[in-house]
């Protein structure tokens, strides 16, 4: 692992920690009322609609379905391990979730436009973006070198999207904006680590 890359997993997983410490004080429950009402002056039903496409769009059932689609592509690359390595990471990161959801057991938004299984803290959507997203971003510049003059365009798409499907969470008061952060810092960090597991892998000549 790059020392880069050490130094912004450590960074992720002190505010992870600091902003779970912290969620029943008055910072964060200030920080996250701000959310809520900065979310209200946009509400519409144009955007109450993008936003529970987004809940579709950003689900693991979505994800698991994207990763079949680049398991095939890749498999006519025969570099099918780079679809499975992504697959895999999409299903580690659910049970990462799960995980850490069960730990701190925080109760959703009061507020919430509908009713949303399992507890708030960290934002599933969130940590599951930021993992895919950029972990599909590597496959595809793995698996298709060519893509890599268009790397940080491809990037950037990939941030919108992880920025889009986290903000429309606190829309609709599914989560608090420290659940948001709490979500990236934790996706980030899986995606990491499995991209280094991987890498080490296939320097390895195990796949």
């Amino acid at each position: 692992m790059k020392k880069s890359n050490l130094g912004q997993v450590f960074g992720a997983i002190l505010l992870f920690v600091l902003v779970g410490s912290m969620i029943h004080t008055k910072l964060i429950q200030n920080v996250d009322q701000f959310g809520f009402n900065l979310m209200k002056k946009i509400e519409t039903t144009n955007v109450d609609n993008i936003c529970y496409f987004l809940r579709q769009f950003g689900s693991t059932k979505a994800y698991i379905f994207f990763s079949i689609i680049i398991i095939v592509i890749a498999a006519m690359k025969k570099k099918v391990m780079n679809g499975v390595y992504l697959l895999i990471t999409v299903l580690t990161s659910r049970v990462l979730v799960t995980i850490l959801k069960g730990f701190y057991d925080r109760p959703r938004p009061i507020t919430a436009f509908y009713h949303e299984s399992g507890s708030s803290f960290p934002s599933g959507h969130a940590l599951m973006a930021t993992c895919f997203f950029f972990t599909l971003c590597f496959v595809l510049m793995i698996t298709f070198p060519t893509l890599q003059i268009y790397k940080n365009k491809i990037n950037l798409i990939a941030i919108l999207l992880i920025l889009l499907i986290s903000l429309s969470r606190i829309y609709l008061n599914v989560h608090h904006v420290s659940d948001i952060v709490a979500g990236w810092c934790s996706g980030y960090v899986w995606y990491v680590i499995c991209k280094n597991t991987y890498l080490f892998l296939l320097r390895n000549r195990q796949f």
